[in-house]
């Protein structure tokens, strides 16, 4: 079985390079190269460190981190690679918009998710991160929307979706609020366009997972490689909506009642 110990530097090199490129905005129409069919037996472990190694690829070339998303946190998706398992995916700091922004970028096969999003006000780390640590190290939270590139087709491997930042392209952030001042259990979001309302959805527990705990849970996996969150960095915690596609509509909000409302211009 393929593992890190035994994995050529030459093909973990190239698997890298190919992440990189699918991540800066190219898209597989004939399945994966050679390099990430080489990763298909990789661990859920090694395919983390895996996406920490493309991370830092992206750091090399001067990106800076600016948070994480914490992924198989609603609906159907949850326990789905173990129980309690909420695997990271990182979020480039240059690809963080204020709500309101206009999106240049291409983004291939582009997806808007509804999601609450926090920022961390001291830093979190460790295997064992309590829910209530990681309600007190949250500084605001506010509406957001993850632009999701679905880059890679389903039933790709693990070491592909995960070293693929889970399909992460950004993120769009509204005015941030007290976390005391907002039920993050109890909020209803509608999204739409200009068209009208496209989905509804509510926080609850049938179906997003308590953001707080989801913070404890991804520290937890950030310390399998000796990472933790930090003050000042963005996370988002799941979609309460499915994913909505970037058609040709031209301008999506998302309203979350008390937490706010966010928006987003296409160009």
């Amino acid at each position: 079985m393929l593992n890190s110990s035994n994995l050529g530097a030459e093909i973990h090199a190239k698997a890298i390079e190919e992440l990189l490129a699918l991540a800066r905005g190219g898209l597989w129409s004939d399945g994966p190269p050679p390099a990430l069919t080489a990763l298909a037996d990789l661990s859920f472990d090694e395919s983390l460190r895996l996406q920490l190694d493309v991370l830092a690829a992206w750091e090399a070339q001067g990106e800076r981190l600016g948070g994480w998303k914490i992924g198989l946190t609603s609906r159907g998706a949850r326990d789905s690679m173990g129980a309690g398992v909420r695997p990271h995916g990182y979020i480039l700091a240059g690809r963080i918009l204020d709500g309101g922004s206009q999106l240049d970028a291409q983004v291939p096969n582009a997806r808007l998710e509804p999601e609450i999003a926090v920022t961390l006000g001291a830093d979190l780390s460790g295997p064992d991160v309590t829910v209530e640590q990681a309600r007190a190290a949250v500084e605001s939270v506010a509406p957001a929307f993850e632009i999701n590139s679905s880059r890679v087709p389903k039933g790709s491997s693990l070491a592909i979706r995960l070293g693929n930042s889970l399909n992460n392209w950004g993120l769009v952030i509204g005015a941030p609020q007290d976390p005391a001042s907002v039920d993050l259990g109890d909020l209803r979001v509608s999204i739409g366009n200009e068209r009208g309302a496209v989905d509804a959805g509510h926080s609850g527990p049938e179906t997003l997972d308590d953001p707080y705990l989801s913070l404890a849970r991804v520290c937890r996996s950030l310390a399998q490689n000796g990472r933790g969150l930090s003050a000042g960095q963005r996370l988002i915690t799941g979609s309460l909506t499915a994913a909505v596609p970037l058609d040709e509509a031209r301008s999506f909000y998302a309203d979350f009642g008390a937490l706010g409302r966010v928006t987003l211009d296409i160009a």
